[in-house]
């Protein structure tokens, strides 16, 4: 467990970028929670653990609480044991912090000396900062990972949305001992408070492929929102290493709704980095939605940097599904730039749904560029009344 508290003060003490929120852009109320879960959730750090690293502050002795205070002997764990006035000190401290600065130095103090026995006293101490700050969320997360389901189970008692992180670091910790945990909850228990993407945030930092598992059989369940904790297990793949490598995971996992999951967020990460070199790499997918996506990500980007290589390789295509992609790309990527040719590539799409949608997107960038010309066209665009009206209400948005 040693070894284990090393690792993780480590990880909660390095500041890197916070997981984006995915791509779904729905406004609605669910969406909104779903989000703030998971931004609740992620501690700064990011949730990378790698075993094979240590921690330099709990090589030896923890550090000063003060310039002007004595640190108190140290136990055997090498952390030092800081005696209540200490520990109510630096509460008092941080609260009138003026520069960032100081605030990191007593926030980095309270992780360094934090224990099992002294973490309620410790937790009264920055109670009151934001709870979707990164200093509360470290906290948790750091109990989580020293003091697992017995930090859990404070958050069931405190008014702060913190089970979740804390849940985090447990799983980070100790994986067998926090599922053990989580699937003894009631379905509603596991899908409330964000503990489902707590569970998933920190199998991601204990082993990527069991996060996977954890979303299929979260699928298997009928978990509606088990993709979505698939694209963040993507995510953390795409970091650990490159696109290219990236695909060639998603290729290897089993067929199904998880795999097009990680298929569409490599698909786009990959399109950036290379379209042409993300385009080959979809053209070797098995078809469906997987596929479908990829072909639409690479397409859009390629026509963003060579729209007329794109736009010949399109020529050349015979009509399939992933045309009908690969041309929604290219047409609502090139329609800011030249939306009457955009048109006319979205009136070659053959699936109806897909070629609608298609047009009612190049419409609207039509109708910013140029509104007579674009109202002469949506009369003879083939798009019915309700489809029509999407287009001109979204101009006037």
């Amino acid at each position: 467990m040693k070894k284990s508290h090393l690792v993780h003060l480590f990880w909660a003490l390095v500041a890197v970028a916070a997981f984006a929120l995915g791509s779904n852009n729905s406004t609605s109320y669910a969406g909104e929670e779903r989000a703030n879960a998971e931004k609740r959730i992620t501690p700064s750090s990011g949730l990378s653990n790698r075993s094979d690293r240590s921690n330099p502050s709990r090589s030896g002795k923890a550090r000063s609480v003060s310039r002007n205070r004595e640190t108190t002997t140290t136990g055997e764990s090498g952390i030092a044991n800081l005696s209540e006035s200490e520990i109510r000190q630096i509460g008092i401290d941080l609260k009138a912090t003026k520069t960032p600065l100081e605030r990191r130095e007593l926030f980095t103090q309270i992780l360094a000396n934090l224990t099992p026995e002294n973490a309620k006293l410790m937790r009264e101490q920055i109670v009151h900062l934001d709870s979707n700050s990164s200093e509360f969320r470290d906290f948790h997360y750091q109990w989580g990972a020293i003091a697992g389901e017995e930090a859990v189970l404070n958050g069931a008692e405190t008014p702060e949305r913190d089970m979740a992180t804390t849940l985090a670091g447990w799983t980070a910790s100790n994986p067998d001992d926090a599922l053990t945990y989580f699937n003894s909850l009631e379905p509603d228990a596991q899908n409330g408070s964000g503990m489902k993407w707590g569970a998933v945030y920190g199998l991601i930092a204990a082993d990527p492929n069991r996060a996977v598992r954890f979303t299929m059989d979260r699928q298997e369940a009928g978990d509606k929102e088990a993709s979505r904790l698939m694209d963040l297990v993507t995510r953390e793949v795409i970091k650990s290493g490159n696109p290219a490598e990236a695909a060639n995971w998603a290729t290897a996992l089993p067929s199904g709704e998880m795999q097009d999951a990680a298929i569409r967020r490599v698909a786009e990460e990959y399109a950036e980095d290379d379209p042409v070199a993300a385009l080959n790499w979809a053209n070797t997918l098995p078809q469906g939605n997987g596929k479908n996506r990829a072909m639409r990500e690479s397409f859009s980007e390629w026509a963003r940097e060579n729209p007329q290589a794109a736009a010949d390789r399109l020529g050349s295509m015979s009509a399939s599904s992933e045309r009908d992609s690969a041309t929604y790309g290219y047409a609502t990527r090139v329609a800011w730039e030249n939306p009457a040719a955009a048109i006319e590539w979205a009136n070659t799409i053959s699936n109806e749904g897909t070629r609608a949608n298609a047009l009612m997107e190049t419409g609207r960038a039509y109708f910013r560029k140029d509104p007579e010309a674009a109202k002469q066209w949506l009369s003879n665009s083939g798009l019915n009344e309700d489809q029509q009206k999407r287009v001109t209400s979204s101009r006037r948005r």
